[in-house]
């Protein structure tokens, strides 16, 4: 394998670009990949902790690193969570990977990943399937691990999804740190195969505003929103700091 470009990111972090990740031509082509959501999330964040679910090779934090005191990454893909601490190392940043998947059980899950650090890689739903790509990973919910492994030094100031469709089994093994501490923004991957209506089931459950980023600023979801795309939930006392535009119905 060819060895890897260093790329200075906007915000001065340095991103270890491998020929054979995807995310490094995000890097390369683009001065902020995903930058409406990038830029976005910038703008509320000052301080405290991130955490950051599917973080793969970890350009996610590394796009936010200087909005942040922390960051706790959840990478089970060895490859790409190898290449996440590489990332951290360059930049001298302390914070941790744990090379597990997050979920709403605890114990074991099968893992889908079609080699190096495939961005598609996703927790496999039906039991029955077998397939050479499979691998069996640790999970646990996010609340048992907070249980397991006490303070995370700051308050969470974002929590950030990217599961290809796991997201709302995430959600459910967060449900009581969501709803006690509740982060002031959370940020999800939105694909055509996820449960919208259970999502917006579980966000308004723990009082959660689900809302996209439109052409005019946050428009709050209350039904139907097209996928493929990050949304956004913030709790309902904080939509005023959101300046949500409209409801969609």
């Amino acid at each position: 394998m060819r060895k890897p470009i260093t790329v200075t990111l906007f915000n001065g972090r340095r991103f270890e670009a491998y020929p054979d990740c995807s995310v490094s031509s995000g890097v390369l082509y683009a001065r902020i990949p995903n930058g409406k959501n990038i830029l976005f999330a910038r703008q509320h964040l000052s301080g405290g902790t991130l955490v950051d679910v599917g973080a793969n090779v970890g350009s996610i934090t590394l796009l936010l690193a200087d909005k942040i005191e922390n960051a706790i990454l959840f990478e089970p893909n060895p490859v790409a969570a190898a290449r996440a601490r590489e990332n951290l190392s360059r930049n001298q940043l302390d914070f941790k990977v744990y090379e597990f998947a997050l979920s709403d059980t605890n114990g074991e899950i099968r893992f889908e990943c079609n080699g190096a650090v495939d961005v598609a890689a996703h927790v496999v739903i039906d039991s029955s399937s077998r397939k050479p790509t499979h691998t069996v990973v640790e999970c646990i919910t996010f609340d048992e691990f907070l249980l397991r492994h006490g303070n995370l030094g700051f308050p969470v100031s974002l929590v950030k999804i990217d599961v290809e469709g796991h997201e709302n089994s995430v959600l459910r093994g967060m449900g009581q740190f969501l709803s006690q501490k509740r982060p002031a923004l959370v940020m999800f991957e939105y694909l055509q195969r996820t449960n919208l209506a259970e999502t917006l089931r579980i966000f308004a459950e723990i009082k959660y505003q689900v809302f996209e980023l439109g052409a005019n600023g946050p428009v709050a979801v209350t039904d139907h929103v097209e996928p493929l795309q990050d949304l956004f939930a913030c709790p309902y006392e904080r939509r005023s700091e959101m300046d949500l535009v409209a409801l969609r119905s």
